[in-house]
């Protein structure tokens, strides 16, 4: 592209420039329609020659108003402050962005300030300045309502990420990232956090490559290197363990130290879970996925099946209800779930081991635990035959090998679950 000399006059100077090539009026810019005399003052420049033989003109008012037969019609458009700025700082019409092909106008909300160009758009509120959007980035922005959307302004120009792979906006609400693997997605919320906390595009994760959408009673967004999941908390408390004797029991089972599987919580354990029963839970009948209400049919000691629903989800674990034709009876209470503990104290009851490896490791550490509790309570007056809702020593050949299970298999996922902030 061809850079011309008098380029420097676009903003206003301290005196009129000259230019031998300009005309001696400025009939083909129809200033009245443009910005109006009024708005734009009078002229502080002769009318030049602009890139590709097209014409410009600057104004008292901190305006401009530049035309080619090409563009739009061979209509002139005004593009004035801050927008005339960052037009200005990135080549003006030799470069990317072209001519203008409206004026300066308001944003619907009424707050902003926009130009749209050949080639992409700048947009102005009082909060962000002035910034340059353009290419895919700015379609889907515009999707989602432009600045009137979930997103916002635009706080960043379009920029190239670090890696000099992809291209990005950062916005009030979030950002958008275009990959050539990933395609252009937006990034926000507690996810985005989470990924620019990892090292953004840099991390693991890589580039986005969907939008975020609903799962598991969650936010979920796939990232080239796995999905980053969300959530927020449910306010549901599980019942109240009751410790009654001969009927109920309570087992505690170390899994491992978070130093050792750092992106695990028991919250992130917990939803893990129940999105992906048939891969952790030793109990067939279930659904993959549960949620509350949801019925299964488990096949128990004997072969004997029998309903449980699903009485309640909280941000760590969830509570099974037996029905009516349960053979370990009605109404008992099955609760799993996760927590965590540092530093585990010495006299600590109903631990169980299911390695000698884990109690080894647990014993006496100043880590971070996270642990499995299996708690059963409930009545037992119509109970047919003992199995892991009822019986305790059934219950620990059941959840070992569940432990056990979820210890070596939980970091296999693809998945990471953010942690949980009010």
């Amino acid at each position: 592209m061809v850079r011309f000399a008098h380029t420097a006059s676009r903003r206003p100077p301290s005196r009129p420039a000259t230019n031998p090539r300009a005309r001696s009026t400025t009939r083909w810019f129809a200033p009245a329609r443009c910005a109006g005399p009024g708005r734009a003052g009078d002229a502080t420049t002769p009318e030049s020659v602009a890139a590709w033989n097209g014409r410009f003109q600057v104004f008292q008012r901190d305006a401009s108003i530049y035309w080619h037969p090409n563009v739009d019609g061979g209509t002139a458009h005004q593009v004035g402050g801050r927008i005339r700025d960052k037009w200005g700082d990135l080549g003006w019409e030799n470069a990317a962005l072209g001519y203008p092909v409206t004026d300066e106008l308001q944003t619907p909300d009424g707050v902003g300030r926009f130009n749209h160009f050949q080639g992409g758009s700048v947009y102005w509120s009082p909060n962000t300045d002035a910034h340059q959007i353009w290419a895919g980035i700015r379609d889907k922005w515009a999707a989602q309502g432009w600045e009137t959307g979930p997103l916002g302004y635009p706080t960043t120009d379009e920029r190239t990420t670090p890696d000099g792979k992809g291209k990005y906006n950062h916005f009030e609400g979030g950002s958008i990232y275009y990959s050539p693997a990933g395609g252009v997605r937006t990034v926000s919320g507690k996810i985005r956090d989470f990924w620019a906390k990892a090292g953004w595009e840099k991390s693991s994760f890589g580039f986005p490559s969907s939008d975020a959408y609903t799962a598991g009673g969650g936010i979920k967004q796939n990232f080239i290197g796995g999905a980053i999941q969300a959530f927020e908390p449910t306010g549901v408390a599980l019942e109240k363990f009751d410790n009654k004797a001969y009927s109920s029991y309570r087992q505690v089972y170390p899994l491992f130290a978070k130093e050792d599987l750092p992106r695990w919580h028991a919250a992130g354990a917990h939803r893990e879970l129940i999105q992906n029963m048939d891969k952790y839970f030793p109990l067939t009948g279930c659904p993959k996925e549960i949620t509350p209400g949801a019925v299964s049919t488990l096949t128990g000691v004997g072969g004997r099946s029998g309903k449980v629903t699903v009485d309640r989800i909280s941000d760590t674990g969830f509570t099974l209800k037996t029905a009516a034709d349960h053979p370990e009876g009605a109404g008992r209470l099955l609760t799993i779930r996760f927590d965590e503990v540092t530093a585990p104290p010495a006299d600590e009851k109903n631990l169980v081991f299911d390695t000698a490896d884990v109690k080894t490791r647990y014993t006496g550490s100043n880590k971070t635990w996270i642990r499995l509790i299996v708690e059963s309570s409930g009545p037992t007056q119509t109970t047919q035959v003992q199995g892991p809702f009822s019986s305790e020593h059934i219950g620990t050949q059941i959840w070992g090998p569940f432990a056990s299970t979820l210890r070596t298999t939980l970091d296999k996922s693809t998945t990471t679950y953010v942690p949980l902030t009010p």
